[in-house]
């Protein structure tokens, strides 16, 4: 008996004391589920310039549209064309696609991705009141059918043998079609099927993405939130990894990776890159609409000291295709004007008028890619024939305005690049190319890059690029400097993170953190 009363008096007190006590309780709980919630942080130099895949032009945007959106196909880190929202596909003629796509895929908003988002997508791309920088990739293609739910077709008005590897492009991302109309355009949101949704983001300060319940590949993503930070110093990038308020940091400074090298809470994951370093110019400005000048300018541009200064030796020297495509570059020594040669170069400058020299301006930006350090010692590099660059060094937002207008004598760029010649040179260099902004047209090359896109014999391509490169080495309405490293600064919590090679970082949906 006394036992029960004890026991009642008991029970009695906890139920008075309950509220607080369980009230407690449960914030304890959510405090551990806080506590064990995986978060991922990672810092860049960049802030994103908008997120509208088939619009965005900047690696800052398309590194966040890695993992908002997807593609049919993509690439692996291998280079290799892999599915992704389609499973599978048949090509049963060199006019004919049909992609098979995967059931049940949902976008951000809850909807299923069906066949009909694909042809809105891609329809959205080719149309030209989008401007988009990823027509040119899917030009030829003459019309899109759906032939159920699941099931795409892609026919193209002639053969395109860069499609599957063009199809991997951010710029080819599918997206639902109520999102663009409610929204104009998806600049500010991003309604996708990627890995994580977008929860939060403030401008030149931190973009923070969520995981996405219902993503379609098994276990992934690994981490409940990724945040990136916007730190535009390389230092401060290198200092939040080794301190531990950074997971990871993309740093592409070569000083500041060759310190990190020496730093034991670190690690530095490198791999040679296939995007390019460039130094452009807009051929219908004078003296630039003068190929002689263009030629000077390129003799007396020094791959090898731009890359010993900018970037700490962390690059290789290039031409029109990056040089980690193999199986497509030339080398150096087979392409005119690729080797400095001052004389030459003043005699150049002579014959087109110009014995004097001139001076003109290079729009670059303090950012990575906007190519500050690489425009000074170009502009040191000219003064040995007599020319004065003048740097107009420019704001990000306003770089990409410049950019997108055309609006500059000559630039400083970094390019995104491909394996698949046709995929970079021919949005690059066509006088119908999305990206030409240095506004070439030469009847030769558009032949030779509509010539290669149509072929389906390897070495019959093959030798169309090789012939392609010297003309445009010749040309040089853009000298192609070289290709710099991957770099990522990583710290010891996080495992798993693969590098592709083209800057994406597709692979933090794989990635894990202790």
């Amino acid at each position: 008996m006394r036992k029960s009363c004890k026991l009642f008096i008991a029970i009695s007190i906890l139920m008075l004391l309950g509220p607080g006590l369980f009230a407690g309780g449960a914030s304890e709980v959510e405090t551990v589920s806080a506590d064990a919630e995986k978060i991922l942080t990672i810092g860049v130099d960049q802030e994103a310039i908008g997120l509208d895949p088939h619009i965005v032009t900047a690696f800052s945007s398309h590194r966040r549209i890695d993992l908002l959106y997807n593609r049919l196909v993509r690439l692996d880190e291998n280079l290799s064309v892999v599915p992704d929202l389609a499973e599978s596909w048949d090509i049963p003629d060199n006019l004919t696609y049909i992609f098979h796509l995967r059931k049940g895929v949902k976008f951000h908003n809850g909807r299923e991705m069906v066949a009909e988002d694909v042809k809105y997508s891609l329809e959205r791309v080719l149309d030209d009141k989008t401007a988009s920088p990823g027509r040119s990739y899917i030009a030829l293609v003459s019309s899109i059918d759906v032939m159920d739910s699941y099931t795409v077709k892609l026919t193209l008005s002639a053969p395109l043998a860069s499609l599957l590897n063009a199809l991997t492009s951010n710029n080819l991302s599918i997206v639902p079609r109520e999102a663009v109309e409610a929204n104009t355009n998806l600049q500010k949101v991003a309604v996708g099927t990627g890995p994580f949704m977008l929860e939060e983001w403030i401008p030149d300060n931190s973009m923070t993405l969520v995981k996405n319940p219902d993503y379609f590949e098994a276990d992934s993503p690994k981490v409940d939130k990724l945040i990136f930070r916007v730190i535009p110093e390389s230092a401060s990038l290198l200092s939040g990894v080794k301190s531990g308020d950074l997971d990871m940091a993309t740093i592409n400074d070569g000083a500041t990776i060759r310190q990190a090298n020496g730093i034991s809470q670190v690690r530095v994951q490198s791999k040679p890159g296939i995007n390019v370093r460039t130094f452009g110019f807009n051929t219908t400005r004078a003296p630039f609409d003068n190929p002689l000048v263009r030629e000077a300018l390129a003799l007396a541009v020094d791959r090898d000291e731009i890359i010993a200064l900018a970037e700490f030796g962390m690059g290789s020297p290039t031409g029109p295709i990056p040089v980690s495509a193999k199986k497509w570059a030339l080398p150096l020594t087979e392409l005119p004007f690729s080797a400095p040669d001052y004389n030459r170069a003043k005699a150049l400058l002579t014959e087109a008028g110009y014995p004097d020299g001139f001076t003109f301006n290079i729009v670059c930006s303090s950012t990575y890619e906007g190519g500050l350090d690489v425009a000074q010692v170009i502009q040191n590099e000219l003064k040995n024939i007599g020319v004065t660059a003048e740097l107009e060094v420019v704001e990000w937002g306003v770089y990409i305005d410049r950019w997108v207008k055309r609006d500059f004598d000559s630039m400083v760029e970094i390019r995104g690049g491909s394996g698949e010649p046709d995929r970079f040179l021919y949005r690059t260099l066509h006088s119908s190319g999305g990206v030409n902004n240095f506004m070439f047209k030469d009847a030769e090359t558009d032949r030779l890059l509509d010539l290669g896109r149509s072929q389906t014999v390897p070495e019959e391509r093959k030798a169309t690029y090789d012939e392609l490169q010297k003309v445009l080495a010749e040309a040089a309405p853009v000298i192609f400097l070289y290709s710099p490293n991957e770099n990522h600064v990583i710290g010891p919590r996080v495992t798993g993170f693969k590098q592709v090679g083209n800057g994406s970082l597709y692979y933090i949906a794989e990635t894990s953190v202790k």
